[in-house]
């Protein structure tokens, strides 16, 4: 599976839910405003993902990705 970080200002976590209980963590820090593939070795069945902020830093908002098989 893949996380494509298109937009990342500051640091950021993107969480794998199962039934709402997270399964699995990938935390991204720095800065990315092109584009950034990152391969993770998870293979756990999930349901649904989100992003979660790690600090409470305004720039951590514009962070952008998305999830590819």
């Amino acid at each position: 599976m893949k996380v494509i970080v298109t937009k990342l200002l500051g640091s950021a976590e993107v969480e794998f839910l199962r039934n709402g209980v997270v399964v699995h963590r990938e935390r991204f820090t720095g800065k990315v405003t092109s584009g950034c593939c990152r391969t993770i070795a998870f293979n756990e069945a999930f349901d649904t993902h989100r992003c979660r902020f790690v600090t409470a830093m305004p720039a951590d908002r514009a962070f952008l990705y998305e999830v590819a098989p």
